[in-house]
């Protein structure tokens, strides 16, 4: 038994536990904190593609391309 594992193991079940399904989410946190002009700005800047972040993202139709 490896005490530092059991430690964080320990850890991280708390936090997982702590969390509440009908809280705010990061970005709604974000922009009480931060505004929405610079809440979009920050998450755009930090996303991996830079693609723009739309207000409401969902499940639409995209083109694929196979090769």
């Amino acid at each position: 038994m490896n005490a530092g594992t059991d430690r964080g193991d320990a850890l991280l079940l708390a936090h997982l536990a702590s969390l509440d399904p009908a809280g705010a989410t990061a970005r709604e946190r974000l922009e009480d904190a931060l505004g929405t002009e610079l809440t979009r700005k920050l998450v755009w800047a930090l996303s991996s593609d830079g693609a723009p972040v739309r207000e409401n993202p969902g499940l639409d139709a995209r083109a694929v391309f196979a090769a």
